[in-house]
């Protein structure tokens, strides 16, 4: 006879997983993937060592769990939605997409630490998944791109290239923003990074209307 969890007790299940889960990205994006153990997850999210290992294997299985999470939940909350605020009026669409998608990604800083930083030369398996995140953000950007130009809103003679260089400059800037540990606000690069993908584009663009659609994004987001 096979034991079937009741309802409740599978959710309790899920629900002390998922805790053990944002604990770690907490630790990890502190002391690093390297210099973490599990005995510190264990600490942290008040466990037994028991228990952790009924969830996960190693240390190195919670990593990669915890990595898959962490890119599908930056993917649908922050690229996804970003880009949403793209519309007909492309260079306030894309004010608003890139200020959505910088302040996204700065409160929630330690799952873009693991995605962008932690996961970096782990493993062959890890540069993999590295990369196969990266080709879905350049494929689903790409898709509205190519929207666009058949509408004629943009103008550019690849749109796979031109994807690739407007996730380039999202990624450089946010992987500098997170090496320097900077004071300053990520969302205070949201102006120059729009002006020079708009420039990029060829699009026409006044300065102050720019500049209030990343204010009306960022207002919204305020005390979040």
């Amino acid at each position: 006879m096979v034991y079937k969890s009741s309802k409740a007790t599978q959710e309790r299940k899920d629900l002390k997983k998922k805790h053990i889960i944002c604990t770690a990205i907490k630790v990890f994006s502190i002391k690093g993937y390297h210099a973490t153990t599990v005995k510190d997850v264990v600490e942290a999210a008040d466990i037994s060592v028991g228990t952790f290992y009924f969830y996960f294997k190693n240390k190195e299985d919670l990593f990669e769990i915890l990595y898959d999470e962490v890119s599908e939940e930056l993917f649908n909350n922050a690229l996804c939605a970003a880009m949403e605020n793209i519309n007909k009026e492309i260079d306030l669409g894309f004010s608003r997409a890139i200020a959505f998608f910088l302040k996204v990604i700065e409160l929630n800083s330690p799952l873009a630490k693991i995605l962008l930083i932690e996961a970096v030369g782990l493993n062959p398996n890890f540069e993999r998944k590295r990369a196969e995140v990266t080709q879905k953000y350049v494929n689903y950007t790409a898709g509205y791109f190519q929207e666009m130009q058949q509408c004629s809103n943009i103008s550019t003679p690849d749109v796979k290239i031109f994807s690739l260089a407007f996730i380039g400059t999202l990624y450089n800037v946010i992987m500098e923003w997170l090496q320097t540990n900077s004071t300053n606000s990520l969302t205070d690069c949201a102006y120059a990074l729009t002006i020079y993908n708009l420039q990029a584009l060829n699009i026409n663009y006044k300065s102050d209307e720019v500049k209030k659609a990343i204010d009306e994004i960022l207002s919204k987001n305020r005390g979040k």
